[in-house]
Protein backbone atom coordinates (compact mmCIF):
# COMPACT_ATOMS: atom_id res chain seq x y z
CA UNK A 1 0.00 0.00 0.00
CA UNK A 2 1.50 3.49 -0.82
CA UNK A 3 -0.44 5.21 1.65
CA UNK A 4 0.62 3.00 4.65
CA UNK A 5 1.22 4.57 7.93
CA UNK A 6 -0.24 7.82 6.60
CA UNK A 7 -3.65 9.76 6.57
CA UNK A 8 -5.90 9.22 4.00
CA UNK A 9 -9.03 10.08 4.58
CA UNK A 10 -11.91 12.41 5.83
CA UNK A 11 -15.36 12.64 7.08
CA UNK A 12 -17.47 14.79 9.12
CA UNK A 13 -20.01 13.49 12.19
CA UNK A 14 -22.85 16.07 12.00
CA UNK A 15 -26.10 16.63 13.73
CA UNK A 16 -28.26 17.70 10.51
CA UNK A 17 -26.59 16.00 7.49
CA UNK A 18 -28.23 18.74 4.69
CA UNK A 19 -27.92 21.74 6.71
CA UNK A 20 -23.77 20.03 6.80
CA UNK A 21 -23.75 19.71 3.21
CA UNK A 22 -25.40 23.03 2.55
CA UNK A 23 -22.32 24.85 4.35
CA UNK A 24 -19.76 23.47 3.23
CA UNK A 25 -20.87 23.78 -0.57
CA UNK A 26 -20.87 27.81 0.49
CA UNK A 27 -17.60 27.16 1.46
CA UNK A 28 -15.36 25.17 -0.73
CA UNK A 29 -18.24 24.50 -3.93
CA UNK A 30 -18.14 20.83 -2.49
CA UNK A 31 -20.98 18.83 -4.44
CA UNK A 32 -22.70 15.45 -3.26
CA UNK A 33 -23.74 12.31 -4.23
CA UNK A 34 -25.46 10.52 -1.81
CA UNK A 35 -27.10 7.07 -0.41
CA UNK A 36 -29.25 6.83 2.33
CA UNK A 37 -26.72 7.09 5.31
CA UNK A 38 -23.95 9.54 4.10
CA UNK A 39 -22.76 11.92 1.50
CA UNK A 40 -19.95 11.74 -0.20
CA UNK A 41 -17.98 15.18 -1.07
CA UNK A 42 -16.27 15.96 -4.34
CA UNK A 43 -14.23 18.67 -5.65
CA UNK A 44 -14.45 18.44 -9.30
CA UNK A 45 -14.90 14.57 -10.29
CA UNK A 46 -12.41 13.65 -6.75
CA UNK A 47 -13.87 12.28 -3.80
CA UNK A 48 -12.35 14.86 -1.31
CA UNK A 49 -14.35 13.71 2.12
CA UNK A 50 -17.88 12.37 3.72
CA UNK A 51 -20.93 13.45 5.90
CA UNK A 52 -22.45 11.44 7.97
CA UNK A 53 -24.96 11.29 10.48
CA UNK A 54 -23.79 12.02 14.21
CA UNK A 55 -23.31 8.68 15.65
CA UNK A 56 -25.23 7.79 18.97
CA UNK A 57 -21.68 7.55 21.43
CA UNK A 58 -20.81 11.18 20.90
CA UNK A 59 -24.72 12.09 21.13
CA UNK A 60 -24.42 10.48 25.03
CA UNK A 61 -21.67 12.30 25.41
CA UNK A 62 -22.75 15.50 24.36
CA UNK A 63 -20.06 16.39 21.28
CA UNK A 64 -20.10 18.60 18.87
CA UNK A 65 -19.89 17.79 15.41
CA UNK A 66 -16.21 16.48 14.56
CA UNK A 67 -14.27 15.55 11.76
CA UNK A 68 -12.24 12.49 11.70
CA UNK A 69 -9.08 11.62 10.06
CA UNK A 70 -8.19 7.99 8.66
CA UNK A 71 -5.11 6.35 8.63
CA UNK A 72 -4.58 3.38 6.38
CA UNK A 73 -2.39 0.54 7.52
CA UNK A 74 -2.35 -3.21 6.04
CA UNK A 75 -2.69 -5.29 9.36
CA UNK A 76 -5.05 -3.61 11.17
CA UNK A 77 -5.88 -6.36 13.82
CA UNK A 78 -1.88 -6.03 14.55
CA UNK A 79 -1.82 -2.44 14.86
CA UNK A 80 -4.99 -2.42 17.34
CA UNK A 81 -3.51 -4.65 19.34
CA UNK A 82 -0.52 -2.89 19.97
CA UNK A 83 -2.55 0.19 20.38
CA UNK A 84 -4.11 -1.24 23.14
CA UNK A 85 -0.80 -1.91 24.85
CA UNK A 86 -0.44 1.64 25.29
CA UNK A 87 -1.36 3.14 28.64
CA UNK A 88 -4.47 5.28 28.29
CA UNK A 89 -5.22 4.31 25.13
CA UNK A 90 -8.71 3.37 24.21
CA UNK A 91 -9.99 1.20 21.18
CA UNK A 92 -13.21 2.86 20.66
CA UNK A 93 -14.43 0.64 17.93
CA UNK A 94 -12.93 -2.79 17.73
CA UNK A 95 -12.20 -3.67 13.88
CA UNK A 96 -15.20 -4.44 11.87
CA UNK A 97 -16.14 -4.66 8.06
CA UNK A 98 -16.66 -1.12 6.28
CA UNK A 99 -18.43 -1.63 2.92
CA UNK A 100 -17.28 -4.46 0.97
CA UNK A 101 -13.72 -4.29 0.71
CA UNK A 102 -12.69 -2.47 3.85
CA UNK A 103 -12.20 -2.73 7.40
CA UNK A 104 -11.96 0.00 9.95
CA UNK A 105 -11.22 0.29 13.66
CA UNK A 106 -12.00 3.69 16.11
CA UNK A 107 -8.52 4.32 18.46
CA UNK A 108 -7.83 7.44 21.28
CA UNK A 109 -4.48 8.29 21.61
CA UNK A 110 -3.08 8.81 25.40
CA UNK A 111 -4.48 12.28 24.71
CA UNK A 112 -7.95 11.65 24.00
CA UNK A 113 -7.56 11.88 20.57
CA UNK A 114 -9.16 9.71 18.03
CA UNK A 115 -8.36 8.52 14.78
CA UNK A 116 -10.15 6.10 12.47
CA UNK A 117 -7.43 2.75 11.30
CA UNK A 118 -8.65 1.95 7.91
CA UNK A 119 -7.45 -1.24 5.87
CA UNK A 120 -8.10 -1.82 2.49
CA UNK A 121 -7.98 -0.10 -1.16
CA UNK A 122 -5.83 2.86 -1.44
CA UNK A 123 -7.63 6.12 -0.91
CA UNK A 124 -5.92 9.21 -2.96
CA UNK A 125 -8.41 12.34 -2.18
CA UNK A 126 -6.88 15.97 -3.78
CA UNK A 127 -4.46 17.37 -1.14
CA UNK A 128 -3.11 20.54 -3.03
CA UNK A 129 -6.21 22.07 -4.23
CA UNK A 130 -8.07 24.92 -2.45
CA UNK A 131 -11.37 22.88 -0.35
CA UNK A 132 -9.55 19.88 0.02
CA UNK A 133 -7.36 18.45 3.38
CA UNK A 134 -3.67 19.83 3.21
CA UNK A 135 -2.51 19.00 6.24
CA UNK A 136 -3.88 17.48 10.04
CA UNK A 137 -2.81 19.31 13.18
CA UNK A 138 -2.90 17.90 16.67
CA UNK A 139 -3.26 20.24 19.74
CA UNK A 140 -2.09 18.70 22.57
CA UNK A 141 -0.89 20.47 26.23
CA UNK A 142 2.45 17.71 25.77
CA UNK A 143 4.02 16.38 23.13
CA UNK A 144 5.39 13.55 24.93
CA UNK A 145 2.01 12.14 25.57
CA UNK A 146 1.36 10.98 22.39
CA UNK A 147 5.19 10.60 20.93
CA UNK A 148 5.89 7.08 21.84
CA UNK A 149 2.33 5.95 21.19
CA UNK A 150 2.65 7.31 17.30
CA UNK A 151 6.47 5.86 17.30
CA UNK A 152 5.12 2.31 18.16
CA UNK A 153 2.67 2.36 15.93
CA UNK A 154 3.32 4.09 12.77
CA UNK A 155 7.28 4.71 13.43
CA UNK A 156 6.68 8.63 13.47
CA UNK A 157 9.07 10.56 14.05
CA UNK A 158 8.63 13.91 15.82
CA UNK A 159 10.71 16.92 14.68
CA UNK A 160 11.16 20.00 16.71
CA UNK A 161 9.84 22.86 13.86
CA UNK A 162 9.79 26.30 15.98
CA UNK A 163 9.40 26.88 19.38
CA UNK A 164 7.24 30.78 18.97
CA UNK A 165 4.65 31.32 19.52
CA UNK A 166 4.71 27.81 20.97
CA UNK A 167 6.17 24.18 20.14
CA UNK A 168 5.28 23.32 17.20
CA UNK A 169 6.75 20.03 16.11
CA UNK A 170 6.42 18.73 12.22
CA UNK A 171 5.68 14.06 12.15
CA UNK A 172 7.72 12.72 9.62
CA UNK A 173 7.13 9.08 8.05
CA UNK A 174 9.56 6.66 7.55
CA UNK A 175 9.86 7.79 3.72
CA UNK A 176 10.83 11.39 5.54
CA UNK A 177 7.37 12.89 4.65
CA UNK A 178 5.49 15.28 6.71
CA UNK A 179 2.08 13.14 8.04
CA UNK A 180 0.85 16.27 9.98
CA UNK A 181 2.14 18.35 12.78
CA UNK A 182 1.76 18.27 16.77
CA UNK A 183 1.59 21.94 18.61
CA UNK A 184 1.65 22.27 22.58
CA UNK A 185 -0.57 25.18 22.21
CA UNK A 186 -1.97 26.84 25.46
CA UNK A 187 -5.28 25.47 26.86
CA UNK A 188 -7.31 28.59 25.75
CA UNK A 189 -7.17 27.12 22.15
CA UNK A 190 -6.99 23.61 22.47
CA UNK A 191 -10.46 23.64 23.76
CA UNK A 192 -12.10 20.64 26.01
CA UNK A 193 -11.68 18.19 23.60
CA UNK A 194 -8.58 16.56 21.63
CA UNK A 195 -8.87 16.12 17.93
CA UNK A 196 -6.92 15.17 14.97
CA UNK A 197 -7.87 18.05 12.89
CA UNK A 198 -7.85 18.82 9.32
CA UNK A 199 -6.71 21.82 7.91
CA UNK A 200 -8.37 22.84 4.74
CA UNK A 201 -6.65 25.28 1.78
CA UNK A 202 -8.96 28.32 1.12
CA UNK A 203 -8.16 30.92 -1.16
CA UNK A 204 -8.67 33.38 1.91
CA UNK A 205 -8.72 33.01 5.18
CA UNK A 206 -10.75 36.37 5.45
CA UNK A 207 -13.58 35.71 3.11
CA UNK A 208 -14.22 31.64 4.59
CA UNK A 209 -14.60 33.51 7.86
CA UNK A 210 -16.76 35.85 7.26
CA UNK A 211 -18.95 33.13 4.72
CA UNK A 212 -18.81 30.70 8.06
CA UNK A 213 -20.21 33.58 10.19
CA UNK A 214 -22.76 34.81 7.72
CA UNK A 215 -23.83 30.73 8.31
CA UNK A 216 -24.01 30.72 11.84
CA UNK A 217 -20.67 29.57 12.20
CA UNK A 218 -17.82 31.30 13.14
CA UNK A 219 -13.59 31.74 14.22
CA UNK A 220 -12.56 30.38 17.40
CA UNK A 221 -8.79 31.12 17.54
CA UNK A 222 -5.73 32.71 15.04
CA UNK A 223 -2.75 30.73 14.69
CA UNK A 224 0.34 31.31 13.30
CA UNK A 225 1.76 31.19 9.65
CA UNK A 226 -1.66 32.13 8.18
CA UNK A 227 -4.15 30.06 10.05
CA UNK A 228 -7.41 30.25 11.89
CA UNK A 229 -9.19 27.35 13.61
CA UNK A 230 -12.84 27.65 12.50
CA UNK A 231 -16.35 26.08 13.20
CA UNK A 232 -18.87 25.32 11.44
CA UNK A 233 -22.75 26.62 13.17
CA UNK A 234 -22.63 22.94 14.56
CA UNK A 235 -20.00 23.42 16.15
CA UNK A 236 -17.16 21.15 14.38
CA UNK A 237 -13.65 22.66 14.61
CA UNK A 238 -11.57 22.91 11.75
CA UNK A 239 -8.36 24.78 10.52
CA UNK A 240 -8.35 26.68 7.13
CA UNK A 241 -5.73 28.10 6.37
CA UNK A 242 -4.22 29.75 2.64
CA UNK A 243 -1.16 28.59 0.16
CA UNK A 244 0.46 30.32 -2.35
CA UNK A 245 -0.21 28.46 -5.52
CA UNK A 246 -3.01 26.40 -4.40
CA UNK A 247 -5.19 25.69 -7.28
CA UNK A 248 -8.23 27.33 -7.46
Amino acid sequence: MTANNKFVWTDLSTFDLAMACADYANLFSWTYQDNPSYSFAFLGEAEVAALFPMPQRPVDINMPSFWMSYIQVDQLDAVVHQAGTHEGVIIEVAPEDFGEDARIALVRDPSGAGFTLYEGADLAPPSQQIGAVTTRYHHVDDVGKIEPFYRDLFGWEFVPNKQQPWPVFDILHRDGSIVGQAEEVPETIRGSFRYWMPGFLVGSVEVTVNQLNARGGGSSAVLTQGRQIVCDQQGAHFIIQEQPGAIA
